[in-house]
């Protein structure tokens, strides 16, 4: 099944509640502020660059949107971990917009949803389904290996500002970027 996952916009500071500047200063052994604006866009740019790779959101985002064009019996919503679904609506055989009850699914696993025993799938579904939910992990339960994974990629980008290096041997950080977020990334069939 064929599935959108609606572009969206992070809260100013999203990623500093994830590795604050002074977090990534520390890391990078920096010790004078002027250069904190060119660690926070780096910082940025790592935590996308990990979110994306894994298909997860590091910090809780709310309002995300999975579109298709049908209702599948366990729809995966592209982007773990779901932790709420607060709305879903869809195209009737005339075109109406229907609104049906978000309290009906449950979360099964990671980004995957269906309906709780006792409850069917809603009727009349002819096209546009839009399923809105809540995913993200919090302070409490963010994995250590990917917020280390940010502070290597950004740390990376920080020390090799430029494409190319003349004169220096490139590879992969030992034990790096791949390894730490392998065990979190969604499988991409």
């Amino acid at each position: 099944m064929e599935f959108e996952l609606a572009p969206f916009d992070l809260a100013e500071g999203y990623a500093a509640g994830i590795v604050s500047t002074d977090a990534m200063k520390e890391h990078l052994g920096v010790l004078h502020d002027d250069q904190d604006d060119l660690i926070g866009i780096y910082r940025d740019a790592a935590v996308d660059m990990v979110e994306r790779y894994c298909g997860i959101r590091l910090g809780a985002c709310t309002g995300l949107e999975w579109k298709a064009e049908a209702l599948p019996s366990r729809p995966c919503l592209g982007v773990w971990p779901v932790t709420a679904v607060s709305a879903v609506s869809w195209l009737d055989s005339d075109g109406d917009t229907v609104t049906g009850d978000a309290s009906i699914w449950r979360i099964v696993r990671r980004d995957e949803i269906a309906v709780k025993p006792g409850s069917s799938l809603p009727s009349g579904v002819a096209a546009g389904v839009t399923i809105t939910f809540t995913a993200g992990f919090t302070d409490a339960n963010r994995p250590a290996a990917l917020v280390q994974a940010v502070k290597m990629f950004a740390a990376h980008l920080f020390r090799h500002r430029e494409s190319v290096s003349s004169g220096v041997q490139a590879g992969e950080i030992p034990l790096g970027f791949r390894q730490l977020c392998s065990a979190y990334r969604m499988p991409v069939i």
